[in-house]
């Protein structure tokens, strides 16, 4: 039968859900809720977070799901001031962290809300370390079971200490909602509000709203009912879009304290502890490089940094009443225009526009010039210190200290890099082909080089398969940062469609080896290096389409390659030859140079 909307006053009562599972409840105060069902296994749902809301006197909970590193897709209701209020774009108005599987408890410091579903992502200030979950492309057909997960009451359990899971059944959708009911006396209970909807594969098709509550914890005994209403999570692309381009804002008049920082998409302001205002891509920082801009006011511990009401940006000297010149550092100049603002764009760009100006429509007075420059560099161009390339996927940084690092967006991780530490170097395509790192206003101090001049009109791409390309004009491969060159022979791992060997190194797809979190080895999009049944010593190697056998597994730490089977074989050049075509496979791990590969 069709799924009874709830009445206003069910609405009122139940802006907080609990499924049968360990969930917190938002509204409560200083109580949780969780899915009436199961206990999670461990290990598992690794992307639901707990949300606390408010501080003791004025506390609620949900729950959320990481659908980004910096982001938490959960219900907008869960920031409600009231039951049924709107939520405000920007910092939420209750002081809110986000408890991660890992235990990291993270401050979330935007909250965006969606105009016509109870759904809302929340920025947390420092990027998870922890997988992001997928959302469903459509919405899952009636009759379908779901898998609600939450940390909210269950049964017995005001505040339980793990996620439950529950079994729901989809009765009916909507453009913006799902009905479900619990299957047997699975339900949704408060703290599970904002909890994610499951499919069979595991992707998102739904965020849990609002709940009859029936068999939960503080719920009259004479409610038996199970149903629950979530919003459907497909089609928020673009809404999640524009949720990461939004800037991070220093009002007029605000402070960046000693050891604060401002966080967006790509971008993250710091005022360090040193005294020296930063702004880091936000795959560096923490002692992994990525500065692209800093005020060079580094040995001031304790300075802090105000947008001035005259719009002017100043860094001060610790114990300045921030209203003095003599206290101050270093300033945007920017004075004389009242109510001026800073923004920590999306694009990592850090800009202070006056306070009716910015996004588009002018009023632009100063900025740090950080913005990326597209995904390639083209022949005769420069990629100069504090600026960046991105296809979506990867990012090639060329930071303020003369590092050019190229990481993956979604895990932060480094893929290849050329660590040089003079300040203010940059990376120049030369006309003539080769790829040069160059000491700050020099075309003579190179400090490194792909080697690639004679080739008039090649230019660099960052590719998909998050490695860096110097292409022919024609576009064809010269050199790739993927390859992985043999220390004895300098010739490049290679498959020729039948087997591995060394061969002189050119770039191509079939030299091209990511190594994917996953640890595997993988060519052109989705070959995998592959050694025999068991890795035995002697194995010959292949590129066989990746399936996650063990065979398929590598241990890489930037010189030799072995075996996660096998971690006493690695990979090597048999009989240590050095000529082209010649084999590779496993070997016991030496200290020979056949045995040794390194990135270019």
């Amino acid at each position: 039968m069709p799924f009874a909307r709830p009445r206003p006053k069910w609405l009122a009562a139940c802006t907080t859900v609990g499924i049968t599972a360990t969930l917190l409840s938002a509204g409560t105060t200083g109580t949780a809720g969780a899915v009436v069902g199961s206990p999670a296994p461990t290990g598992q749902y690794v992307s639901v977070v707990k949300l606390n809301i408010g501080d003791e006197a004025n506390s609620r909970a949900c729950s959320g799901t990481l659908v980004g590193p910096s982001w938490v897709l959960t219900a907008a209701s869960c920031f409600a001031a009231t039951p049924g209020a709107a939520v405000p774009a920007g910092r939420p108005a209750l002081t809110t962290t986000a408890t991660l599987s890992d235990g990291k408890a993270v401050a979330v410091t935007d909250v965006v809300p969606h105009s016509g579903r109870d759904l809302a992502l929340a920025r947390l200030a420092a990027p998870a370390a922890v997988a992001s979950a997928t959302r469903a492309a459509a919405a899952p057909a009636a009759g379908a079971d779901l898998t609600a997960v939450g940390f909210g009451r269950t049964r017995t359990e005001w505040v339980p200490a793990k996620l439950h899971t529950g079994t729901f059944t989809v009765n009916t959708s909507d453009a913006t909602t799902l009905a479900i009911t619990g299957k047997g006396t699975d339900a949704i209970c408060k703290g599970d509000t904002g909890g994610p909807l499951l499919n069979d594969a595991g992707h998102i098709v739904g965020v849990n709203s609002r709940s009859w509550q029936g068999g939960c914890l503080g719920t009259d005994r004479a409610e038996t009912r199970t149903g629950a209403i979530a919003a459907r999570a497909d089609g928020l692309d673009n809404w999640i879009a524009g949720a990461k381009a939004r800037s991070v804002i220093l009002a007029s008049g605000a402070t960046l304290q000693s050891g604060e920082q401002l966080l967006s998409e790509s971008g993250r302001l710091v005022m360090q502890a040193d005294g020296n205002l930063v702004v880091y891509h936000v795959t560096g920082g923490e002692g992994r490089g990525g500065a692209l801009w800093a005020s060079g006011t580094g040995g001031n511990a304790g300075a802090f940094a105000k947008m001035q009401p005259d719009g002017n940006l100043v860094v001060y000297k610790k114990g300045s009443t921030g209203d003095s010149p003599s206290g101050a550092l270093w300033q945007s100049s920017t004075f004389g225009n009242p109510g001026a603002r800073l923004e920590v764009q999306g694009d990592a760009n850090v800009v202070v526009y006056t306070k009716d100006g910015g996004r588009g429509i002018g009023g632009h007075l100063w900025h740090t010039d950080t913005y990326p420059r597209g995904d390639r560099l083209a022949s005769g161009a420069k990629l100069m210190p504090g600026s960046w390339l991105t296809n979506g996927k990867s990012v090639l940084l060329m930071d303020i200290m003369g590092n050019a690092v190229v990481r993956e967006l979604a895990t932060h991780r480094e893929v290849w890099g050329k660590y040089s530490w003079d300040w203010y170097s940059y990376l120049f395509m030369q006309p003539d082909g080769n790829l040069v790192l160059y000491k700050k206003n020099t075309t003579a101090g190179a400090l490194w080089a792909t080697e690639t001049y004679g080739g008039s009109g090649s230019y660099a791409t960052l590719d998909t398969n998050n490695s860096l390309t110097v292409r022919w004009q024609s576009g064809g491969p010269r050199w790739n940062s993927n390859s992985l060159r043999g220390a004895q022979s300098n010739r490049c791992l290679d498959f020729n469609g039948t087997d591995t060997m060394i061969y002189d190194c050119w770039g191509g797809p079939n030299q091209q080896w990511e190594h994917t979190p996953a640890k595997e080895m993988r060519l052109d999009g989705d070959r995998c290096l592959t050694a025999e049944t068991g890795a035995p010593q002697s194995s010959r190697l292949k590129a066989l389409p990746c399936d996650g056998r063990g065979e398929q597994q590598w241990n890489y730490d930037g010189t030799t390659l072995s075996s996660v089977i096998k971690p006493e074989q690695c990979v090597n050049v048999f009989s240590q030859a050095v000529a082209n075509g010649s084999p590779v496979g496993l070997w016991a791990c030496g200290t020979g140079t056949n045995a040794k590969w390194k990135r270019p």
